[in-house]
């Protein structure tokens, strides 16, 4: 049996548009929201990794933990010695060298993180919390294009963000955000 190349091109188009099963439909109804969470548990701790990709290429893992009015991130280098924390409490945030042991202002983190003087206080303690009612709140002001994406993971407690990427400059650099794994604790 002979194919013409008509019917071969539109087999292959088939097959392109077949479904993914990768792909799922998320119910927006079921994202956690960060108020129910700490009505349940007093705090969270996990881990995940920060990349950057473009101008700075880098993977920088993370250790964190966030509960009531304070939360921390320990970004650590690729020996995995603890390079950089993010302290926060109530609304102050500040930037630690933990090599130097010493507060760093918010243009010495940027070099590590470009957008970190973007983010709110609350901004980060609901990606800890893995809230993505955040993501509709969030508001970048960069001279450059951006764009913000997110993957959301489900379980029977809900919609947890699972990774945020930043894209700027036509995604020349591109920042992600993964969470590897969250515990709450009681």
């Amino acid at each position: 049996m002979r194919i013409s190349k008509a019917s071969f091109i539109f087999l292959l188009f088939l097959s392109g548009c077949a479904s993914n099963s990768s792909f799922t439909v998320i119910d927006t109804n079921k994202n956690v929201k960060i108020e129910k969470l700490e009505l349940k548990y007093s705090r969270v701790i996990g881990t995940g990794v920060l990349n950057g990709n473009g101008k700075a290429n880098f993977s920088s893992p993370f250790i964190f933990e966030s509960k009531g009015q304070s939360s921390y991130i320990v970004f650590k280098d690729f020996l995995g010695r603890r390079k950089y924390m993010i302290d926060i409490e109530r609304d102050i945030i500040s930037y630690i060298d933990l090599r130097s042991s010493q507060e760093i202002d918010i243009n010495e983190f940027q070099n590590f993180f470009p957008i970190s003087d973007q983010l709110s206080t609350q901004f980060y303690k609901n990606i800890l919390w893995g809230d993505p009612s955040i993501l509709q709140k969030i508001k970048i002001d960069l001279e450059n294009t951006y764009s913000v994406s997110s993957k959301l993971k489900s379980n029977e407690s809900g919609n947890f963000i699972d990774e945020i990427v930043f894209s700027l400059n036509d995604s020349k650099q591109v920042y992600s955000i993964k969470f590897n794994r969250r515990n709450f604790k009681r």
